[in-house]
C-alpha cells in the first residue's frame, strides 16, 4: 500500500512507474465487504489464479487519503490514460462491450465458488464479485490504443457502490438513452379556424352537448330501470317496474397469472426436495485456492507438514509472526523448537525484521510431526515489524489455515499497526482433540518494535 497523496506529487520511497488515476470521495459511495476482502494484492493474485491469461481488466490500486475525505487510485501503466466517458460513443460503445465481457468472465468464476458451498469458497465469490461493482462508468478508464480498441480497461472505485445503490456497477454498463430533439421532430400546431361562421358554429356545438348526453341518458336507461313516482306507482319500467340491480360483474380470472402461480408453488415444491437431497449427500472436502496458494509457497521454502500444521500468509514485505502459545511454551520468535512445545517446530520464517527472507508473497509454518501435548493452545498473528509508509496507521490483511490430520479451515483476518508502534494482534484459541476453530478472532493491543534490540528475541 502506498501513502496518501495528490495527482501532481509522489511520496519518496515509492514506485516511480505507479500513475496517478482518479480521485473518489468516500462520502458519495460506501464500501463492500471487509478490508481483507478489498486487498488489491489478494484480488490480483485471485485473478491470476483465475484467469491466467488475462482477461483485459485490471483493478486501480486504492490508497486512502490522510485527511480522510476520499480515496485516490493509482496505476502501474505508464500510457495515457482516458475515462470511458470521455470516448466518442462509438469507441466508448465498444470498451462497454469488452468491458461487460471481462464483468460476466468474473460473475461466472464467483458462481463456480459459491456452488462449492464451504466458507472460504463463499468468501471468495464475494470478494470476486465485489472487485466488479463500482458506481459507474465515470469510474472506468483506458490506458493506451483507447482509439484502436486494444487498451487495458483500469477500473477505479471497485468494491464501492452509491449510497442509493441503484447506479452500481455489478457489471451492469449503462448508456444514454435520452436524444435532443431535433427541428424535424417539432411538428407546428394547427392553425386555428378563423371567421364568423367557425365561432357560431363551435358555440352552438357546446350548447348541444348537454342536450345530447341527456337525451342519450333518457333513451338508455328510462326504459331499462323505470322511474319511481309517488304511492308506489313506476313509469317506463320494464319488468314490473323493478330499478336497475346494482350487481357487480362477476370477477374474470386471469388463467395466465394463475397457471404462473401454479408454476411457481411447483417450483418452490421441487426446489426444497432438491435441498434435502442435497444436504442429505456426504460431501467430499475440496481444498481451497488460497490453501492451493500456501501448499505452493511452502514447497518454494521446503515447508514440512505433520499430524498438526498451522501455517500464515500475507501479501506486503512487512514483518508478521505466527506464535504458538502451547502447554509447554512458546513457539515463535527465536524459539523455533522441538523441545518446547512436543515436537513442534517453526520451519519457515519470513521478512524477519523487514531485512531477512524478504518476500512480497511470504509464508511462515509451524507443524507437529506426531508428538502434540494435549491442552489448549493460542495461535496469534502478531504485526512485529511495519512499514507505515507516511500514514498514520496500516493495516494488513492475513490468511491464516488450521490443518489437524486430514481436516483443514483457512480463516481471514487483519492486523495494524500505528505511528509509535502501537498496534492490533489477533489471536485464535483452540484445544486438543476439539473440532477446529471457527474464524472467531481475539483482538489485542500491542506494542511493535521499531529496533531489533527492542523486539523479543
Amino acid at each position: 500500500m502506498r501513502p496518501s497523496r495528490g495527482p501532481g506529487r509522489r511520496a519518496a520511497g515509492t514506485r516511480q512507474m505507479s500513475q496517478f488515476v482518479a480521485t473518489t470521495t468516500l462520502s458519495l459511495m460506501r464500501s463492500l465487504g471487509s478490508t481483507a476482502e478489498r486487498s488489491v494484492h489478494r484480488m490480483q493474485a485471485l485473478l491470476g489464479r483465475e484467469f491466467p491469461n488475462g482477461i483485459g481488466l485490471e483493478l486501480a490500486e486504492p490508497v486512502p487519503r490522510k485527511d480522510g475525505s476520499g480515496i485516490d487510485w493509482y496505476t502501474e501503466r505508464e500510457d495515457p490514460l482516458v475515462r470511458l466517458t470521455d470516448l466518442p460513443a462509438e469507441t466508448a460503445d465498444f470498451y462497454k462491450a469488452r468491458l461487460q465481457h471481462s464483468v460476466q468472465a468474473v460473475l461466472r468464476a464467483a458462481a463456480a465458488h459459491d456452488s462449492r458451498g464451504d466458507t472460504t469458497a463463499r468468501s471468495t465469490a464475494t470478494a470476486l464479485r465485489n472487485a466488479v461493482t463500482f458506481p459507474g462508468d465515470e469510474n472506468v478508464w483506458i490506458s493506451g490504443g483507447s482509439g484502436r480498441g486494444d487498451g487495458m480497461l483500469v477500473l477505479t472505485a471497485w468494491g464501492y457502490e452509491r449510497h442509493d445503490a441503484e447506479t452500481s456497477g455489478r457489471g451492469e454498463i449503462s448508456g444514454k438513452s435520452d436524444r435532443i430533439p431535433t427541428i424535424d421532430d417539432i411538428k407546428p400546431p394547427p392553425a386555428p379556424p378563423s371567421g364568423r361562421f367557425w365561432k357560431w358554429l363551435a358555440a352552438s356545438v357546446l350548447w348541444l352537448i348537454p342536450i345530447v348526453l341527456a337525451g342519450a341518458i333518457a333513451w338508455l336507461l328510462l326504459p331499462a330501470c323505470g322511474v319511481a313516482l309517488p304511492f308506489g306507482l313506476t313509469a317506463f319500467g320494464k319488468g314490473g317496474g323493478a330499478y336497475c340491480a346494482l350487481v357487480a360483474p362477476p370477477p374474470t380470472v386471469d388463467q395466465a397469472r394463475l397457471h404462473t402461480q401454479e408454476l411457481m408453488a411447483e417450483a418452490a415444491v421441487l426446489e426444497e426436495q432438491l435441498r434435502r437431497h442435497l444436504n442429505s449427500c456426504v460431501r467430499t472436502p475440496l481444498q481451497s485456492d488460497v490453501s492451493k496458494d500456501m501448499d505452493k509457497k511452502l514447497g518454494d521454502r521446503k515447508g514440512q507438514t505433520g499430524k498438526l500444521q498451522v501455517t500464515l500468509t500475507w501479501h506486503t514485505r512487512d514483518d508478521l509472526d505466527l506464535i504458538a502459545e502451547c502447554p509447554g511454551g512458546t513457539l515463535g520468535w527465536n524459539d523455533k523448537g522441538p523441545g518446547i512445545c512436543g515436537d513442534g517446530i517453526k520451519d519457515v520464517d519470513s521478512n524477519r525484521f523487514r531485512r531477512e527472507n524478504l518476500s512480497s508473497e511470504p509464508v511462515e509454518n509451524i507443524f507437529w510431526q506426531k508428538d502434540i501435548p494435549s491442552g489448549s493452545y493460542v495461535f496469534e498473528v502478531n504485526p512485529t515489524s511495519i512499514d507505515l509508509e507516511g500514514n498514520p496507521t496500516k493495516e494488513i490483511p492475513f490468511e491464516i489455515r488450521f490443518r489437524y490430520q486430514d481436516k483443514e479451515k483457512v480463516c481471514l483476518g487483519s492486523v495494524s499497526s500505528a505511528t509509535g508502534g502501537d498496534g492490533k494482534q489477533k489471536s485464535i484459541k483452540w484445544n486438543l482433540g476439539d473440532p477446529l476453530p471457527e474464524c472467531d478472532f481475539m483482538t489485542a493491543d500491542v506494542h511493535a518494535c521499531k529496533k531489533k534490540s527492542e523486539c523479543k528475541q
